[in-house]
């Protein structure tokens, strides 16, 4: 759904903002009648600004989707880490982490690591889990 929302609004802003660029060339041109400028001011206003308005909404609204979906999944992401921490009494790896949380290792180690500056926590070394992140409770 979308990839074809995306190729309705290129393709109303292609077709609105070439409309907008002819129809302002023809009015600027002094050489032509008055008569065409008025055609052309009509097909800026007709089909030029609403083409594009719909072209730019239609991306508007996929962006509102997008930055919502980070939002949900920053917070799920949130709601795991304190589950996680409660469960293993403040101690936890970046592998039980990237598990828990379905992410790439690098990407566990990376909110791990900005988690750990903001809550102050300490670090401990195992032979079996390698580093243990331990927050305070």
């Amino acid at each position: 759904m979308k990839i074809i929302k995306k190729i309705f609004a290129g393709s109303f802003l292609v077709i609105g903002l070439n409309i907008l660029l002819v129809g302002t060339i023809e009015l600027i041109d002094s050489r032509k009648p008055n008569q065409d400028k008025e055609g052309a001011l009509a097909a800026i206003v007709l089909f030029g600004i609403p083409s594009t308005s719909v072209g730019t909404w239609i991306i508007w609204g996929l962006r509102q989707q997008h930055q919502q979906k980070i939002k949900q999944l920053q917070l799920e992401r949130e709601q795991l880490f304190l589950h996680l921490l409660q469960q293993k009494e403040g101690r936890v790896t970046v592998t039980k982490f990237a598990l828990a949380a379905q992410i790439p290792i690098e990407e566990a180690k990376q909110y791990l690591d900005e988690k750990a500056k903001q809550l102050n926590a300490n670090f401990e070394t195992s032979d079996n889990e390698g580093i243990i992140y331990r927050f305070p409770e």
